[in-house]
C-alpha cells in the first residue's frame, strides 16, 4: 500500500510522542532486539551445507539422518516473515504497522491490518498477536525496523473512530487512548540466494547479489535479478505471448525493485517480436537470443537454433551489464533455468563467486531433484567445467578462467573492470582494536 505524506508524518511524530496516557500499550515480541532472522527454509540450508555435488545428490536421494529432505516444502522461496506483538487485554485492533530500513521509519511501508491472529500470552500479560508480511522480499544481511499502533474505541461514546495516532476523536472531539509500541529491530541472515516472490505465477526469481566474490567483497544486491519470462511464449512466432504479470507485480518490479532493463534471452520465435516490457513505461526491453551450457563456448561462425552465435553473443550480452544506466536489470529466458543459468554462471563467476556457490546457485532451480549429471548430458554443470577448463589449469582460479573466456569472446579488460566496479561492494575495512 502506498504511503501518504500524512502517514509518514504520523510515523515520525509517534517515535517521539507516546499516547495521551504517557504509556506504551503494545510490546513488540518478535523479531525484535536485533534478533537474527533466517530467510532460507531448512531444506535449502541443509543441501547448501554439503561441499560436493555428490553429497548433495546423495542427500536429496537418501535423506539426511533418516529425514527425506527432498520431500520437505520450502524450495525456491523464502521463509515467511511473521511479526508478533503483545497488546493489553481488550485491544483487538485493527492495527497499523510501519516497516522500513531505518530507525526513523521515514522510508516505511505502512499497512492497515485487520486480519492479525490472536495467540494467548502468559496469564496477566495480555494477548500476543501475529501477522505475516506479504511477499516481504527482504535483503540479506540488512537491519529492518517495525512498529505497531492499534485502532481503539473512543472513550467518550464507545464508537470506533479508526484513529491510529494521538488526537481528538473526529466524531465527538474527545481525545482517545491509542496503543502504540516502541520500534523493534532485527537483522536478516546473510545467506544467499535472496528469493523474490510476486503475486502471479512468475517464479524462480532471485537476486544474484549476496554471494562472496573476489577478495571477500560481496556481490551487490538489488542490481541484477534473474527469473522466468514475464510474458509467455508466442503461439505462432508472429505475436507476443500473454502478459504473465499482475498490475501489482509490474508496479513492484518497476517501483519496488526499480527495474530499468528487461533482458530477454529467448529466440525471436519464442518472443513473437516483442518490443516492449510488460513491466511498463520507462523500462527498456532488450532481446538477445543466447545459447546454454556447451553452446556458450561455440565460435560463433554459425547461429544455432536459438539464433545465438555463441561467444559473440556472450560478448553482446556482457556489455549490457557494463552500462550503469541499465541498472537494475532483470534477465530471463523461458523458465529461468538453462540460458538464464548459463549467463548467471558467467556473471557471478567473473565476480569471483566460488565454484561451490556457483554450482549450488545453478542447482537451486531444480531442487528437490537434479538433472542427471552423467558425462555427455547436455543439461549439466559438467558442460561448464569442460568449457572453462580450456582457459587454465587446476591451479588457475575459476574467476580468472571466466575472465579469459570473456576476453576470448571479445570483451575487453576495461569492460570487465567496469562490471566488477558496479557489482562488487567495497572491501570491508577492519578496525584495529
Amino acid at each position: 500500500m502506498k504511503r501518504t505524506a500524512i502517514d509518514l508524518f504520523l510515523v515520525c511524530m509517534s517515535l517521539v510522542a507516546l499516547d495521551v496516557c504517557g504509556e506504551t500499550a503494545i510490546e513488540p515480541v518478535s523479531p525484535a532486539g536485533g534478533e537474527a532472522v533466517a530467510l532460507l527454509p531448512e531444506p535449502q540450508r541443509t543441501i547448501m551445507s554439503f561441499k560436493t555435488r555428490e553429497e548433495r545428490l546423495a542427500a536429496l536421494r537418501d535423506g539426511v539422518d533418516g529425514v527425506q529432505v527432498a520431500k520437505k516444502p520450502g524450495w525456491r522461496m523464502s521463509n515467511p516473515l511473521v511479526l508478533r506483538w503483545r497488546a493489553k487485554k481488550g485491544d483487538k485492533g485493527p492495527w497499523r504497522i510501519a516497516f522500513g530500513k531505518d530507525a526513523c521509519l521515514a522510508d516505511a511501508s505502512v499497512w492497515y491490518v485487520a486480519n492479525a491472529t490472536a495467540k494467548k500470552g502468559a496469564e496477566g500479560e495480555g494477548t500476543v498477536w501475529e501477522w505475516a508480511v506479504p511477499r516481504h522480499n527482504l535483503e540479506l544481511g540488512r537491519t529492518y525496523f517495525w512498529k505497531v499502533w492499534s485502532n481503539v474505541r473512543c472513550d467518550g461514546n464507545g464508537h470506533a473512530h479508526g484513529s491510529t495516532f494521538n488526537g481528538p476523536c473526529p466524531f465527538c472531539g474527545k481525545r482517545t487512548k491509542v496503543g502504540e509500541s516502541s520500534v523493534a529491530d532485527f537483522r536478516t541472515e546473510l545467506l544467499p540466494p535472496r528469493w523474490i516472490a510476486l503475486e502471479s505465477k512468475v517464479g524462480n526469481i532471485r537476486d544474484i547479489g549476496g554471494w562472496a566474490g573476489a577478495g571477500g567483497r560481496r556481490v551487490r544486491q538489488g542490481m541484477i535479478f534473474r527469473g522466468e519470462c514475464l510474458h509467455g511464449e508466442s503461439v505462432n512466432g508472429d505475436f507476443p505471448g500473454r502478459n504473465r504479470l499482475t498490475v501489482e507485480d509490474a508496479a513492484y518490479l518497476r517501483e519496488g525493485l526499480g527495474i530499468k532493463t528487461e533482458l530477454d534471452l529467448r529466440s525471436v520465435r519464442e518472443t513473437g517480436g516483442t518490443a516492449r516490457s510488460p513491466i511498463g513505461e520507462g523500462v527498456r526491453y532488450v532481446n538477445i537470443p543466447t545459447a546454454m551450457y556447451g553452446g556458450i563456448f561455440a565460435d560463433g561462425s554459425e547461429a544455432d537454433s536459438f539464433g545465438s552465435r555463441g561467444k559473440k553473443t556472450i560478448a553482446e550480452l556482457f556489455r549490457c551489464f557494463c552500462d550503469r544506466r541499465n541498472y537494475p536489470i532483470y534477465f530471463h529466458c523461458q523458465g529461468g533455468a538453462d540460458r538464464t543459468g548459463a549467463l548467471a554462471y558467467i556473471l557471478c563467476g567473473v565476480l569471483g563467486v566460488s565454484k561451490h556457490d556457483l554450482d549450488v546457485d545453478w542447482e537451486q532451480t531444480f531442487y528437490p531433484t537434479l538433472p542427471a549429471m552423467e558425462k555427455g548430458n547436455w543439461r549439466s554443470l559438467a558442460c561448464f567445467d569442460k568449457g572453462f577448463a580450456k582457459y587454465g589449469g587446476d591451479d588457475t582460479p575459476l574467476h580468472e578462467r571466466v575472465r579469459r573466456f570473456l576476453l576470448d569472446c571479445g570483451v575487453t579488460d576495461k569492460e570487465i573492470r567496469v562490471f566488477r566496479s558496479i557489482m562488487l561492494e567495497p572491501a570491508q575495512v577492519k578496525v584495529k582494536e
